[in-house]
């Protein structure tokens, strides 16, 4: 059974075919629209993460490199 298409990928890529699909080949259009979709879901797995008001920022690695 064909998978539907997810609405936000189809609009996403409507607005990208429509501005520059006359400049672009079939081969291009078509890695355009797995680069959509690879940044739909992206942003589906950073919504599915939620946050408190209370939570911080995670702190900046600093690497241990021995006793001055």
């Amino acid at each position: 059974m064909p998978e539907t298409p997810n609405p936000e990928v189809v609009t996403l890529f409507a607005l990208v075919a429509n501005r520059y699909g006359d400049r672009m080949t079939t081969e291009q259009l078509d890695e355009i629209k797995k680069m959509v979709e690879g940044q739909v879901e992206a942003a589906r797995a950073l919504r599915a993460v939620r946050l408190n008001n209370a939570d911080e920022p995670f702190q900046a690695f600093t690497a241990y490199r021995g006793e001055p």
